[in-house]
C-alpha cells in the first residue's frame, strides 16, 4: 500500500526588506504579497502563503511572515504552526534586531529544523571573498540560537542563484521531520477570516493535530478568543489545501474551511476550531516560562506584558510562583517569588481577555514598548521570553499558591502517571472526571487509567460513575463524617426517626462535589451505619430514633393511643395535651414523629387519625364508589356518623390522594381507587 503524501509547513523568518517575499515568488512562483499596501510598500504585513511540492510524496505550505517589528506579533500568529523555517539574512546588512527577535521567536515556539538563506548575493558583484565574510559574520551571530549548527546557503532570489542548493537542502530536512499527529484531537487555530463570493465564510490556518474528516463529520466546535461570544458549533461546507478540494485534511497542512451559517463578523484570527474536550476557553492559565536573557527588569507579581498564543495574543499579567533552583541565583526578597533574565520557572498568567487554550501549547511573551525591555532591545526587540501551557484550568480561589505550585511542577513532569496522580489527589472532596484529567494533563485514554487505579484492594480511587472518580484519602473520612452527623442529629432531637436523605449529605458541605457526597451517604448504608427510617427517605442510626415499627417510648405511645382511642374523630392538640400532660411543644413534636412514621395520617394542619382509623374509612369509602358510583359529604356522614367538621376535610384529603375526583358536589372514583 502506498503512502500518504506528507504535509508540512514551511516558514520564512528575518529581518524587514531582507528579501523573504522575494525568495518565496522564486522558490514557487508565487507572490505572496496580496495586498495593495503591501505591494505599494514593497514590504509583507500580513501573512502570504504559497504552495510548494517540495518532492513528489511531500508537500509544503509555506507561510510567508512579516519582517517589520510593528508585525512581529503578526509573524508569531503564522509561525505557531511552522514545521521547518528557512532564516533570510541580507548579505549587504548580515543579522539585524529583528532577525535575532524571530531567532528568539523560533526558539520560544519550539521550532528545531531549518536552514540560513543568505540573500542579495547578487549585489556583491561575485565578490567571493565579501560571500564568505557574510557567511561568517552570520555563523558568529546565529552562535547559541536554534539555527546554530544549520547550513547557510549564498543565493539570489532575483538571479537564482544558490537555489537549487536551498531547494535540495530542504528537501533533505524536510524528510527528518516527523508527520504530526493525525491520532490526536482536531485542533485547528484560525489566522485568516475573509469572504468568498459564492461560497460564504472561509477561515484559514494550520491543522495542528488530528483529522478533519468531513465526510464522517462536518461539525466542528468554535472556540473564540476575546470576550462577549460564547463556544458554538460550526459547519463546514468543504476544505482546501493548497487550492485543491479535500473531504479528509490530516494534521500539518495548511486548510480553508469553508463554513456555513456564520458571518465574517463573528469570527476572529485567534479562534480555534475543534472536536473534543482538549482546547479551553479561559482566562487564567499556568506555563512553564524561559525569561529571555538580557538587562530586562525581573519578571514579578502582577508584571504587565503581551501574550501571544496560538494565533491569539492579548495583555495578560504574570504571576511568578515558583522559580527553578540555580545555585548561583541571589534569593528574593520578602519571600516573593521572581524570574530574572535567563531563569525559568512556573508561572500563573492572568488574560484581560480569555482565549482558547490548551495543554502544551507554546506561548510568547512580549513587552508593549522599548520602556519594559531597558537595556535588550537591540538583543531580542519587545519579545521577553516564552515557553508551555502545562495547565489550560488550573484551580481558583485565595491563598492558593503552595497547592498551585505542588500541582504545577507535577504537571510538568514528564511522566504522566505522575500528572495524573497529582490532579486526582489534588481535587480532594471535589473529585475530577476523565474530561478534565484528559484537557489538563494531557493524556487521551484517562478513562481506562482512572477506572484501573479504582479497581483492587490497592485501589487509590473511589469511582462516582459518569467516568468521575474522587481520592481515597479524601473520600473515605467522608463516610464517618455522615455518620457522626447523624448521630449529632439524634442527640439533639431525640423523638425524630432520623434525618431526610438531602439534609444528611448536606451534612458534608457545599465544599463536597454532590456526587462525592451521595456515594459517602451509600457507603454508609452499605456499611450498615444508617438506616432507612421510613419510605420518605429518613435515614437514621441503628438503635437511634424513633422506628417506623415496634415499640415507642412510653410518652409518646400515650399520644399515639389517644388518637387511637378517638378513631376518626381526631382529637385536638389541646385535648391530646391534657390527656398526656405534656407541654403543647411536646405534643406538637410527637405528633410530628408519628406522622413521619406513618402511625398518624395528616389531614389538614389540625386534623390528624390514626393509621388503622384511616385505613379503615379509606376502604368504606373505595366499597361505596365501587357500589354506588358517588358519594358526597351527606353520604360520608350518613356512613360513618362524622360531623361536617371532619367530613369535608377527608374528602378534600382523598381528592389529593386521587382516590376520588370533585364533579360539582359530587365526588367519583379517582385514577388511585384501586390502589
Amino acid at each position: 500500500m502506498a503512502k500518504a503524501p506528507r504535509s508540512l509547513v514551511l516558514g520564512t523568518a528575518g529581518h524587514i526588506d531582507h528579501g523573504k517575499t522575494t525568495l518565496v515568488r522564486a522558490l514557487t512562483g508565487i507572490d505572496t504579497d496580496r495586498l495593495p499596501e503591501e505591494k505599494r510598500r514593497g514590504i509583507t504585513i500580513e501573512l502570504g502563503f504559497a504552495a510548494w511540492e517540495i518532492t513528489p510524496g511531500t508537500r509544503a505550505s509555506i507561510v510567508d511572515v512579516p519582517g517589520h517589528e510593528g508585525f512581529v506579533r503578526t509573524m508569531v500568529a503564522g509561525a505557531g504552526g511552522i514545521d521547518l523555517v528557512i532564516l533570510v539574512v541580507s548579505a549587504e546588512d548580515g543579522v539585524m534586531p529583528q532577525t535575532r527577535e524571530h531567532l528568539n521567536v523560533c526558539r520560544l515556539l519550539g521550532i528545531q529544523h531549518g536552514v540560513v538563506a543568505l540573500t542579495k548575493v547578487d549585489r556583491l558583484e561575485g565578490d567571493t571573498e565579501a560571500v564568505e565574510l557574510a557567511v561568517e559574520d552570520v555563523r558568529g551571530a546565529l552562535q547559541d540560537s536554534v539555527f546554530a549548527q544549520s547550513e547557510i546557503i549564498p543565493c539570489s532570489g532575483q538571479t537564482g542563484e544558490g537555489l537549487e542548493q536551498l531547494r535540495a537542502k530542504l528537501r533533505k530536512l524536510a524528510a527528518q521531520i516527523p508527520r504530526r499527529d493525525s491520532q490526536g484531537p482536531v485542533v485547528f487555530p484560525i489566522d485568516r477570516v475573509f469572504s468568498i463570493k459564492g461560497h460564504g465564510t472561509v477561515v484559514t490556518g494550520t491543522l495542528l493535530s488530528g483529522v478533519v474528516d468531513l465526510t464522517a463529520d462536518n461539525h466542528l466546535q468554535l472556540v473564540p478568543a476575546g470576550p462577549g461570544r460564547e463556544s458554538r458549533e460550526v459547519r463546514s461546507r468543504g476544505a482546501q489545501v493548497r487550492s485543491a478540494d479535500q473531504a479528509r485534511v490530516a494534521a500539518g497542512n495548511r486548510l480553508a474551511l469553508n463554513l456555513a451559517g456564520i458571518e465574517v463578523s463573528e469570527l476572529h484570527r485567534g479562534d480555534v476550531l475543534t472536536r473534543g474536550p482538549t482546547v479551553a476557553r479561559t482566562s487564567v492559565v499556568h506555563a512553564m516560562l524561559q525569561h529571555l536573557p538580557g538587562r530586562d527588569p525581573p519578571w514579578v507579581h502582577d508584571t504587565s506584558v503581551q501574550l501571544c498564543a496560538g494565533t491569539a495574543h492579548t495583555p495578560a499579567r504574570l504571576d511568578p510562583l515558583w522559580r527553578k533552583p540555580d545555585p548561583e541565583a541571589a534569593d528574593d526578597r520578602d519571600g516573593e517569588v521572581s524570574i530574572p533574565p535567563g531563569f525559568e520557572g512556573l508561572v500563573r498568567i492572568r488574560l484581560e481577555r480569555p482565549m482558547p487554550m490548551w495543554r502544551d501549547l507554546r506561548l510568547v511573551i512580549r513587552g508593549f514598548s522599548s520602556s519594559t525591555t531597558v537595556g535588550a532591545h537591540d538583543d531580542h526587540g519587545l519579545t521577553l521570553g516564552g515557553g508551555l501551557v502545562i495547565d489550560p484550568e488550573p484551580s481558583p480561589g485565595r491563598g492558593q499558591r503552595p497547592r498551585w505550585i505542588a500541582v504545577g511542577r507535577a504537571l510538568a513532569d514528564s511522566d504522566p502517571e505522575t500528572r495524573l496522580r497529582a490532579l486526582v489527589h489534588d481535587a480532594g472532596v471535589v473529585g475530577i472526571d476523565a474530561i478534565a484529567v484528559e484537557r489538563r494533563t494531557g493524556l487521551r485514554d484517562a478513562s481506562p487509567r482512572l477506572a484501573a487505579m479504582s479497581q483492587g484492594k490497592r485501589a487509590v480511587l473511589v469511582s462516582l460513575g459518569s467516568d468521575r472518580y474522587v481520592h481515597t484519602e479524601a473520600a473515605r473520612p467522608l463516610v464517618d463524617r455522615v455518620i457522626a452527623g447523624v448521630d449529632r442529629f439524634h442527640a439533639q432531637n431525640p423523638l425524630q426517626p432520623g434525618v431526610g436523605r438531602a439534609s444528611v449529605e448536606g451534612l458534608l458541605g457545599d465544599r463536597v462535589d454532590p456526587m462525592v457526597r451521595a456515594w459517602a451517604v451509600e457507603q454508609a448504608i452499605a456499611r450498615g451505619a444508617l438506616r432507612a427510617v421510613d419510605d420518605q427517605g429518613t435515614l437514621g442510626r441503628p438503635g437511634k430514633g424513633v422506628p417506623a415499627e415496634g415499640e415507642l417510648p412510653e410518652h409518646m405511645q400515650r399520644v399515639l393511643d389517644r388518637y387511637e382511642e378517638a378513631g376518626m374523630t381526631a382529637p385536638s392538640l389541646k385535648e391530646v395535651q391534657a390527656a398526656v400532660d405534656l407541654s403543647s411543644r411536646q405534643v406538637l413534636e410527637i405528633v410530628g414523629v408519628l406522622q413521619r412514621t406513618g402511625r398518624l395520617v395528616k389531614i389538614t394542619q389540625d386534623i390528624s387519625i390514626a393509621r388503622q382509623s384511616h385505613d379503615a374509612l379509606v376502604d368504606e369509602v373505595r366499597a361505596h364508589l365501587r357500589r354506588e358510583g358517588t358519594i358526597d359529604v351527606q353520604a360520608l356522614k350518613a356512613m360513618t356518623g362524622l360531623s361536617r367538621k371532619y367530613a369535608v376535610p377527608f374528602l378534600e384529603h382523598l381528592d389529593q390522594r386521587q382516590i376520588t375526583l370533585r364533579s360539582g358536589d359530587q365526588r367519583i372514583p379517582g385514577p388511585r381507587l384501586g390502589d
